[in-house]
């Protein structure tokens, strides 16, 4: 766990497909942002930080970023997107290959039992969060690795926490949002450092390219 801002907590990702983590701790409450690939995801993320969060928010519905929320045992906001996509994902049946790859048996060995923590707050396109002596925003932006991606920036620390919404070339539309918020800090779900604007930035000219 490292303390990347004033308020912000993180913990990198590792493996098998574990992403990253993050806290957001103000003077009232605390913000989880993703919930981890598993309850022992989770509880490690849970043991690093000052205290525990009232809530999380899922970046989205991919399965190394929300099956640890019923470990959080914390509201859990999402959106609109990411509620159904969970609501399906409960009722999937885990211990069938068709439905499992291999870094979920490596996170979660058979026979697995898989708690799909359904959503407590549901937004369309954007919510904000007074956590006392720090604001939080969050945004969807969608993109091409999931529709319901969302980003969250710490509007004090200008930190962006990213979700895994670059990990395929975004569109216009993405780029543009990525770029529109005051961040100096960026927060992707695999990378294995904090990226700097001027990362990201040549970051998002390699992946144009790509296109």
């Amino acid at each position: 766990m490292e303390r990347i801002s004033e308020h912000v907590w993180w913990l990198a990702p590792g493996p098998p497909d574990r992403p990253s983590l993050c806290a957001v701790v103000g003077g009232r409450w605390t913000l989880a942002v993703d919930a981890g690939a598993s309850r022992a995801h989770a509880r490690l993320f849970l043991e690093g930080l000052p205290e525990r969060p009232a809530a999380v928010v899922y970046t989205h519905s991919h399965w190394d970023h929300v099956f640890g929320g019923v470990e959080l045992g914390a509201l859990v906001v999402a959106h609109r997107l990411t509620v159904a996509n969970l609501a399906a994902m409960a009722e999937l049946d885990w211990n069938d290959d068709a439905n499992v790859n291999d870094d979920i048996r490596i996170e979660l060995p058979g026979p697995r039992t898989v708690e799909i923590a359904p959503a407590d707050v549901v937004f369309d396109d954007a919510l904000e969060f007074d956590l006392g002596g720090v604001t939080v925003h969050v945004r969807h932006v969608g993109g091409p690795h999931a529709a319901d991606s969302a980003v969250v920036h710490v509007v004090e620390d200008r930190v962006l926490v990213l979700g895994d919404c670059l990990c395929d070339p975004p569109t216009p539309e993405l780029e543009a949002a990525v770029l529109s918020f005051d961040a100096e800090r960026y927060v992707e779900g695999h990378h294995p450092s904090i990226s700097t604007r001027a990362e990201i930035e040549a970051l998002l000219d390699e992946l144009r390219d790509l296109h």
